[in-house]
């Protein structure tokens, strides 16, 4: 018996059509087991092993974002060591644009940076010659390092003390692939007097994360004070003693401290004018009591 004793030859080519296009969908249905479906699980588990480094020296893209420093003096420097590029200078000012700025601008200072698609106006190109704000020149370029470009989005790096500003104005001249102007011989003697005249402070130096939160702790409104014994009389309004305590220095250096201070803005500072009534061993109780609060 056989099968073509019970269908015709037509039925069997279309029986072997469907056979042939079952097969097919079986094959493309195990292949997207097998590897499509085990590619998306890798894809998707959370990575192993070390961190990768995020781009910038700080770990972060945010230039707003860097170590606490502690504020330093610099003294002068001699002119001539920071106005003309050096090997050296150009090298140091490569470290710090690593440091600094290659998040925006990019590691050729293209402006194609890891943040520049989300900034508008977009980070400066420096291998072109148009748009430069202040100018190409080393003046310009010092200057916008210094004060940034208000309503643009170059923040100030004056945080960044004034010869490392001028090796990173070196570095940045370097990546430029045009002819610049003529260099303006007044404001460079001017600049050259600046860095000759005087040393440098350079301020405390924190990030703005850290300064937001200083800000919310210290514009926040603080538990109100709660005394006991004879120093409860003294306070009419704890909220307010609490505020005033907080944000004034006069009163820290001891008792007699304390008790000038309170006396000389009450009762505007929340103390009852009646605190001029207690006696030295008081004020000694009183400070103990608002010394271990601030």
């Amino acid at each position: 018996m056989r099968i073509e004793d019970y269908a015709s030859p037509e039925e069997l080519k279309r029986l072997g059509t469907v056979f042939m296009t079952v097969l097919v969908g079986l094959c493309v249905v195990a292949l997207f087991e097998f590897i499509v479906v085990p590619s998306l699980r890798i894809a998707n588990r959370p990575p192993s092993g070390a961190d990768i480094p995020q781009q910038g020296a700080t770990g972060w893209l945010d230039p707003t974002e860097y170590p606490a420093v502690r504020g330093y003096v610099v003294p002068p420097v001699d002119p001539k060591t920071v106005l003309t590029a050096s090997p050296e200078l150009v090298q140091r000012g490569q470290e710090l644009y690593a440091k600094n700025c290659v998040q925006c601008h990019g590691p050729d200072g293209l402006g194609d940076g890891a943040s520049a698609l989300t900034m508008d106006p977009r980070p400066r190109n420096f291998s072109q010659a148009a748009g430069w704000k202040n100018g190409s020149g080393l003046v310009g370029i010092f200057k916008t390092l210094a004060g940034g470009i208000p309503g643009g989005g170059m923040a100030a790096f004056d945080f960044i003390r004034a010869k490392d500003r001028m090796a990173l104005a070196h570095f940045v001249q370097s990546k430029a692939m045009f002819q610049r102007p003529p260099e303006d011989a007044a404001a460079l003697a001017a600049l050259a007097k600046t860095f000759a005249s005087a040393g440098e402070v350079v301020s405390n130096k924190i990030p703005v994360s850290l300064a937001m939160k200083k800000l919310v702790e210290e514009y926040s409104a603080p538990k109100p004070l709660v005394f006991s014994g004879v120093t409860a009389r003294v306070v009419t309004d704890p909220e307010r003693a609490a505020v005033w305590l907080r944000n004034s220095t006069a009163w820290r250096g001891g008792p007699k401290a304390l008790a000038e201070a309170v006396m000389a803005q009450a009762p505007g500072n929340g103390f009852a004018v009646e605190s001029a009534g207690l006696s030295p061993a008081e004020w000694g109780s009183l400070f103990s009591e608002v010394r271990r609060t601030f």
